[in-house]
């Protein structure tokens, strides 16, 4: 079993190698098989994670999640990530319940600023970005949906998509991940599993993406909370969560593309991410970055000055959260 430590120091000082983390990896009431290193016996958590199978998450939508957070949602957690995630919470019952905002695969793109609020009218324009934005993301799935066999492949294949092939075991200075104490890379080993979500899946996800049009969703989008303090404010914490961006470098055309994400590089988030980019399909992912990123200018463009933006870089889909 190959793991990589990525150990960053921030502007508030760096935790000592591998001792903060350590502790949040080998959480007591670990079960499940170890393996072992030069260094000695594997932390549980990790052997759980380096067990586990790659499986492919497919872009669904742009969407506002309650408190105006700009997301974009893909389609369903599958076998193999749900697996994961039960094991882990079989394993180590003292954490603590996995939160709902990471029962259903999601990247979080940006926040209201602080002092802000949405009106209806805002909410309404975001809809229809987020509509229009998503349009190719659904089109595409609804071309795989309409095929068989190697047809639906190609046109599944035509859409970006994340190989999830890696987990980090992220320790925070803020939420948005921004600022990183350390960050544990393991690589899956399970080989790769292609089946998609399950139904239930599917349909939670459906169910999520179908809020805004209820007439009373603006009183969720306007919540108090979840502003730019919230997330880039200092908190410490401890999350397993999956990379979007890989730092490795990328074709000239794909840096061209996203000019900020190839940029991004020196990230920690970014950084944990190589490997993983190395087989997702680095193209994939900025491609998607890219997606994000005219998404935001969209918005910057109708509602000037209401939304901050997590960096490139700091970009991910939580798997779940370990210390809240």
């Amino acid at each position: 079993m190959t793991t990589a430590a990525v150990e960053t120091k921030q502007q508030w000082g760096a935790a000592p190698p591998g001792v903060a983390l350590q502790a949040a990896a080998a959480a007591p009431g670990g079960g499940g098989a170890t393996a072992t290193t030069s260094a000695g016996l594997v932390p549980p958590l990790e052997a759980q994670l380096a067990a586990s199978r790659t499986s492919l998450l497919h872009p669904q939508a742009f969407f506002v999640s309650w408190q105006g957070v700009l997301t974009l949602a893909y389609s369903g957690f599958t076998e193999a990530l749900l697996d994961l995630k039960q094991r882990i919470t079989a394993a180590h019952p003292t954490l603590p319940p996995e939160n709902p905002g990471s029962k259903w695969p999601k990247t979080s793109i940006g926040c209201l600023r602080d002092g802000r609020r949405l009106t209806p009218e805002q909410l309404a324009t975001l809809c229809r970005i987020c509509s229009e934005e998503s349009a190719a993301f659904q089109q595409l799935q609804q071309q795989a949906a309409a095929g068989n066999g190697a047809a639906a492949g190609a046109a599944a294949a035509l859409g970006p998509a994340v190989a999830v092939d890696s987990a980090c075991i992220a320790l925070f200075e803020c939420r948005s991940l921004e600022r990183l104490l350390s960050c544990r890379h393991v690589d899956f080993q399970g080989g790769l599993d292609g089946a998609p979500p399950n139904s239930e899946e599917l349909q939670r996800v459906a169910a999520i993406l179908a809020e805004p049009s209820s007439p009373t969703y603006w009183f969720e989008a306007s919540r108090d909370g979840n502003r730019e303090a919230h997330y880039r404010g200092p908190h410490l914490g401890a999350t397993l969560m999956h990379p979007l961006l890989p730092a490795r470098p990328v074709p000239a055309e794909a840096a061209a593309a996203n000019a900020a994400a190839a940029a991004a590089g020196d990230s920690p988030v970014a950084a944990a991410g190589a490997a993983a980019g190395s087989r997702g399909g680095a193209a994939d992912r900025q491609a998607l970055v890219a997606a994000i990123e005219r998404f935001r200018r969209r918005v910057d463009a109708q509602l000037p000055g209401l939304y901050a933006w997590f960096s490139d870089a700091s970009l991910h889909i939580t798997l779940r959260a370990l210390i809240n």
